[in-house]
């Protein structure tokens, strides 16, 4: 073999803007925040880190935020493997459109996941319309920690579908077939067989789950409460609200430790079960060919899924029409560009304008760095190619509070302060969409066979000219899903935003917390949450178009 066809040929020049870009907009503010923290006064102190780790209230946020990840991500898992065995071992009519509609809880903004619980089991919503029916006393969700791991759970479930079913659907049948062949029973099989080959992909799903759980914000700034503060939605309450910078700081680093390493298993989970994202057809049965019990229990849990998913959104769709009006209406949509002092600050229009404005820019933006990152990741062996793919997804297990007040610490003096400045917020919502270009490309990337980068190295392509015409034209699906994918993303993102908002550039998700905390602005909430639901549907519903063969990592 040419020396030029080794694994890593290339790998840096390859990751150079990626690299780059994580230096200048996670680096650079991740050490401000942390010189904020031990020197708040511009030489070095231990005062706020002592004041942080002698409060008892910090512990507590601390233990708080633990559990109610850990609790989240065990339900999740509860309920996402049997919607895993359903789509990977099952071939029902309409199966790619439901495995679709799985997904759009996850692409939803988690402020409108919340909006739309309170709408289903608040106060006057279906499930405590039906309690009062029966004489039992009416459900109010806020300040509930059921809310959030309820909330929590419909957000995350579909990474639990998606990444296991993925790897389920793709294991070689033979091991199975030879259990039974020795008398081995259904139970035995998948205790002894099937769960063990599934671990990693159950066990990377799970530290997804808990990434994204530890790091909840809009769920818990909407549905909690006092002792129900997570450790961003204190850091947002401490940087914004309490203008008590260094305690955020030191807040702020504590949360990224937790999160890279959970952020670490999954980047070496994912590794592990590269091998079982394939190019091939999976091996799903017809529901035709399934014996009577297994057709009811397939029914039952998919519609129990369904049910579970589905409730939520039509609850929030039916509050658009229906709250305070007489009969179902347009009126709160009518009234989206017009009276908007009266309700809201923000003018609809204008936050429509600015949220595709940032998606469409940071989109672009995040497909240069996905694309180039994935390449990087793809082409480095062993221990390495682990950390590289850990170190590239930083901007993961960074939580988008945490990345907004980097930026305010950091991008405040000189020739580059662009405090008040839009151009903040497109760099958060580039960061925040750009992994999820990576993951999606990077699956396809690692699905090829390098045998054809080979051939064309050996037929004296340099490694560009191999990078452009065999390996991108074979990942344009990936790219194009993962472009989908950061759209949706930057349109709901809500994190970042809030800490570096202004009102003449506030976004969508921006607008709807607004309307939610004015009277008489809970329709005009609904209405825009029920907009950015739509819009979250359809780029589900293109992402699983878009997909080559269901290989994917969400």
């Amino acid at each position: 073999m040419k020396p030029g066809l080794r694994a890593g040929d290339g790998v840096w020049r390859v990751g150079l803007p990626a690299a780059l870009a994580l230096a200048v907009l996670i680096a650079w503010p991740l050490a401000a925040v942390l010189w904020r923290g031990v020197a708040p006064d511009g030489a070095p102190s231990w005062e706020a880190v002592l004041a942080v780790a002698g409060d008892r209230f910090y512990w507590e946020r601390l233990g708080f935020t633990t559990a109610q990840a850990l609790v989240s991500t065990v339900l999740a898992l509860a309920v996402g493997l049997p919607g895993a065995a359903l789509f990977a071992l099952v071939r029902f009519p309409g199966r790619g459109l439901a495995l679709a509609l799985v997904t759009v809880p996850f692409v939803l903004p988690t402020l409108v996941v919340a909006v739309a619980f309170l709408q289903l089991a608040g106060p006057q919503g279906w499930l405590s319309d039906g309690l009062a029916l029966v004489g039992l006393p009416r459900l109010d969700p806020r300040g509930t920690l059921w809310a959030i791991l309820a909330a929590h759970v419909f957000f995350n479930v579909a990474i639990v579908v998606r990444l296991v079913s993925g790897v389920w659907a793709n294991l070689d049948p033979r091991p199975e077939e030879a259990a039974r062949l020795l008398g081995a029973g259904s139970l035995a099989v998948v205790r002894h067989v099937t769960l063990p080959a599934l671990g990693p992909a159950v066990a990377a799903a799970a530290a997804l789950v808990f990434l994204f759980t530890f790091t909840s914000f809009g769920v818990v700034l909407v549905l909690g409460g006092p002792g129900l503060d997570t450790l961003e939605v204190t850091i947002f309450r401490l940087a914004v609200r309490l203008v008590e910078l260094p305690e955020a700081a030191i807040l702020s680093l504590l949360q990224i430790g937790a999160t890279l390493g959970a952020l670490g298993a999954y980047a070496w989970l994912q590794r592990r079960i590269a091998a079982h994202r394939t190019q091939r057809p999976d091996r799903a049965l017809p529901l035709a060919a399934l014996s009577w019990r297994a057709r009811s229990l397939a029914a039952g849990g998919g519609l129990l899924l369904a049910l579970y998913l589905g409730a939520p959104l039509a609850a929030l769709a039916w509050g658009s029409l229906s709250v305070g009006v007489d009969g179902p209406s347009l009126v709160h949509f009518e009234r989206l560009f017009a009276e908007t002092g009266r309700v809201s600050f923000i003018a609809p229009g204008d936050a429509v304008r600015w949220s595709l404005s940032f998606a469409a820019a940071a989109t672009a933006l995040a497909v240069v760095l996905g694309v180039t990152a994935a390449a990087a990741v793809a082409r480095t062996p062993g221990r390495r190619g682990v950390l590289l793919d850990a170190l590239l997804m930083l901007p993961l297990a960074v939580p988008a509070v945490v990345l907004g007040f980097g930026y305010l610490t950091t991008f405040d003096r000189g020739w580059y302060d662009l405090r008040g400045s839009a151009w903040l917020v497109l760099f958060a919502h580039t960061l925040v969409a750009y992994p999820f270009v990576l993951r999606a490309t990077l699956a396809v990337r690692r699905s090829l066979d390098p045998r054809l980068r080979e051939a064309a190295r050996l037929l004296g392509a340099g490694p560009a000219r191999a990078w452009r015409y065999v390996e991108l034209p074979l990942m344009a699906r990936g790219v194009l899903a993962g472009s989908v994918f950061a759209f949706a993303i930057s349109l709901g993102e809500f994190g970042a935003t809030s800490v570096l908002r202004r009102r003449e550039f506030a976004t969508l998700p921006i607008a709807v917390f607004d309307a939610l905390g004015r009277p008489g602005g809970l329709g005009r909430a609904l209405a825009l949450s029920t907009i950015l639901m739509l819009v979250t549907a359809a780029s589900a519903l293109l992402i699983s178009r878009l997909r080559y063969r269901e290989i994917g990592e969400f």
